[in-house]
């Protein structure tokens, strides 16, 4: 009995993963608003009344898809390789390096929920996670940000301003389709490495040049 149990609960497992994948890649293509709860059984190939046994409706299979973002934008895994650089600009170019590799890795589709949510009208599916969960992962990041910054606090709107500006380097790759960006961007089909290294300075140097203009600050005030 006990085996029999064990069994029906791993099948389950397995059941509740297959959904939360294929809500997570269908409202990464298409938005959530577009997706139902049909085509969701459909991928992942299971009967249709699975999301209603398993999560108890299409908004909660919505939110352990949510529930999958914070993680995957800034895990304590990515936080502890992170924290193995000499500097915060290492740090930093790492985290870009990273997230710019997996653009179109089929298993970063939190990153592209992620991103639709932010660019759009936020569902109170995300803001309620945001406020939850999200902040203290965002906090931890933004402390790399502060001490490359040479700033005490990472809540200086400077730090949020330098955060913005470099996460929309991210977020812009996130929402272009490869097919299109590929059109428009062909360095992309031929020179990938190289592009995302291109990427990562150029977000850097902006951060440079913000670190420069703090430290100036600094100095006037002295």
């Amino acid at each position: 009995m006990r085996k029999q149990t064990a069994r029906i609960r791993g099948d389950g497992e397995k059941t509740r993963e297959a959904l939360i994948e294929a809500a997570g890649t269908l409202a990464a293509e298409r938005g959530w608003a577009n997706v139902a709860a049909k085509d969701v059984c459909d991928m992942a190939g299971v009967n249709c009344a699975s999301v209603n046994y398993w999560f108890g409706g299409r908004d909660e299979l919505y939110e352990a898809v949510l529930s999958r973002i914070p993680d995957t934008i800034f895990s304590q895994e990515l936080e502890i390789e992170m924290v193995q650089y000499e500097t915060a600009q290492e740090a930093l170019q790492y985290f870009f390096t990273h997230h710019l590799e997996r653009v179109d890795d089929k298993r970063s589709w939190p990153m592209r929920v992620w991103a639709r949510e932010v660019t759009g009208t936020p569902s109170e599916n995300i803001l309620s996670l945001a406020r939850k969960v999200g902040v203290m992962r965002i906090k931890a990041l933004q402390q790399f940000f502060a001490d490359y910054l040479g700033v005490d606090d990472y809540r200086d709107p400077r730090v949020g301003a330098a955060f913005m500006t470099a996460m929309s380097a991210v977020l812009i790759h996130m929402l272009v389709a490869p097919e299109l960006r590929n059109i428009v961007v062909p360095g992309f089909v031929h020179e990938r490495s190289r592009m995302n290294n291109l990427i990562v300075r150029q977000v850097m140097a902006g951060l440079a040049f913000m670190k420069d203009n703090i430290a100036k600050e600094k100095a006037q005030d002295r």
